[in-house]
């Protein structure tokens, strides 16, 4: 109870409107000041169905695009907000309270309610979150971080998955800003140290706010969507699996679409940087030249038909034996037992997919079934049969 004395002080920082609820969902303290508008809002909604998650806290969504943050505190229920985290567009606004059929006169009213609430882009309300979690657990934490380093290997598992599908407020100009804060992205997957990630929201400065759709969520959905296409630039800029990048670019797009809160949108994007990080962090440990690099990429867009030594240098304009000892200097290994061993990996991801063992030898270029089960048992230890079995008891 003393934490909850103590709210004010709080709310005078936060500049904030804060009510307290107890686990009935009565008002028990509430705490506003003239700067920050209030429309009445029908609580008991709005929260139960955040409660519902049983989540530490949640960012909500109001019904016209005004957020809160619920906190939960023992057995008391914390509300702050609302507060908005996009511009408000006056034409989109209008035209969505036209299609309402609003009055004018309640147009001008709700307009002005939201134009003066307080604007925080998602990375200052992750800070807020960790002042009030500190507030009131006495323990400096990033919540948000935690679920994204906890989702990353889920993500990384359905990344597999999705493949085998395809198988088968700134203190200078917004643009420049936004530019600086992707570049500062970047800078962090490039570097390909996940550890520095877990740091990264503290070093990054006020975050973005993004375009405006006049839908906080759309807004953001929107520009996760930008960060994704960026890091998988970045990603086959620095040798990543071509077919691995767009197909984990595009399960996150999925997944930033299927979100329905402000924080399952941020814990996605943020995966996504976690899990890029991570995929270029392999590939920048094994050393690799630029060409060998290009090589490679090479191959894994065109295994799925024969591949030959004598192609690769001509297409890459260098001599056949240097091409054998670039592979065998760089990857321990002749180009052919390369090609061949990238072939049988994708074989696996497809067996696991039900795929017939005539249907990947065609696929991936064998010459026949039986010569393609002879090489796959030779590297697997096992047919491609009895592999897909025990792949499905596995599962």
């Amino acid at each position: 109870m003393k934490r909850l004395k103590m709210i004010k002080s709080l709310h005078v920082c936060l500049r904030l409107p804060i009510i307290v609820f107890d686990e009935n969902l009565e008002i028990i303290e509430e705490y506003r000041s003239n700067q920050t508008p209030v429309l009445f809002n029908d609580y008991e909604n709005i929260l139960n169905e955040a409660l519902n998650s049983h989540e530490l806290f949640s960012f909500i969504s109001g019904e016209l695009n005004d957020m809160f943050l619920l906190y939960n505190f023992e057995n008391f229920h914390i509300l702050f907000g609302p507060f908005k985290c996009n511009i408000v567009d006056k034409t989109f606004f209008y035209k969505e309270m036209k299609d309402l059929k609003i009055g004018a006169k309640d147009q001008e009213i709700l307009y002005s309610y939201l134009n003066d609430l307080p604007l925080f882009s998602t990375s200052e309300l992750r800070d807020i979150l960790i002042m009030v979690h500190y507030f009131f657990s006495g323990e400096i934490k990033d919540l948000m971080s935690d679920k994204i380093h906890l989702e990353t290997k889920k993500y990384s598992t359905e990344i597999t998955d999705e493949r085998i599908e395809y198988l088968v407020s700134q203190n200078f100009d917004s643009n420049m800003y936004l530019y600086l804060y992707e570049h500062k992205i970047l800078d962090y997957v490039r570097s390909g140290d996940v550890n520095k990630l877990r740091d990264m929201i503290f070093k990054l400065s006020n975050g973005v706010i993004p375009a405006v759709t006049g839908d906080t969520l759309r807004s953001e959905k929107n520009y996760s969507i930008v960060v994704f296409e960026k890091l998988s630039q970045a990603g086959i800029e620095l040798g990543m699996d071509i077919i691995t990048a767009y197909g984990s670019r595009d399960l996150f797009i999925k997944k930033t679409e299927l979100s329905n809160t402000l924080d399952e949108i941020l814990q996605v994007r943020d995966s996504a940087i976690v899990y890029y990080t991570s995929e270029v962090n392999k590939v920048i440990t094994l050393h690799l030249s630029p060409l060998t690099t290009s090589i490679i990429q090479y191959i894994n867009t065109n295994m799925y038909r024969p591949l030959k030594v004598k192609e690769l240098a001509s297409y890459f304009n260098i001599s056949e034996s240097k091409l054998r000892t670039l592979f065998k200097t760089e990857l321990g290994s002749t180009v052919q037992d390369y090609i061949i061993e990238r072939k049988i990996e994708e074989a696996k991801l497809m067996l696991k997919s039900n795929v017939t063992t005539n249907e990947a030898a065609y696929t991936l270029g064998f010459a026949d079934a039986s010569h393609f089960s002879r090489v796959f048992k030779k590297i697997v230890g096992k047919t491609p049969k009895h592999y897909q079995q025990s792949a499905t008891l596995v599962d």
